[in-house]
């Protein structure tokens, strides 16, 4: 799958893959909420803290950093045990990797797979699967 459209929502990220916004029969959409950090292979470019600004130019120019994803074959998609964080990794050595700050939350990221009308759940406590 290949990226195809970027969306911060706040300080959430949406990736939605090889489909855009609004299409709900192909495709996938991987929804991160914070904390998560956008990299390359030498150093962070950008991540949910600096994403948490409120002044419109400065969201637009990390709207345009997370931008370099687009168009980037994900390569692997790995979840650490005992934490449940994602890491999703990109051609070019571009990664992006969610990292619990709660414990307690009760979602620290989703991927919803389209055309089979499955959401997958997961935080620091338990993966789920559910149907939409």
């Amino acid at each position: 799958m290949q990226v195809s459209f970027l969306r911060l929502a706040g300080n959430s990220l949406i990736i939605y893959l090889n489909c855009q916004p609004g299409e709900k029969d192909s495709g996938a959409s991987v929804w991160l909420e914070p904390t998560w950090h956008f990299r390359n292979a030498k150093e962070v470019i950008t991540g949910s803290r600096q994403a948490q600004t409120e002044d419109t130019m400065e969201h637009e120019a990390i709207s345009h950093k997370l931008g370099s994803m687009a168009l980037k074959r994900i390569r692997c998609v790995t979840i650490e045990s005992g934490s449940n964080d994602i890491t999703i990794e990109l051609d070019d050595g571009l990664s992006i990797k969610t990292f619990v700050s709660d414990p307690t939350d009760e979602e620290s990221w989703n991927v919803k797979y389209h055309e089979r009308k499955i959401k997958i759940i997961g935080n620091p406590m338990k993966i789920t699967k559910h149907s939409y």
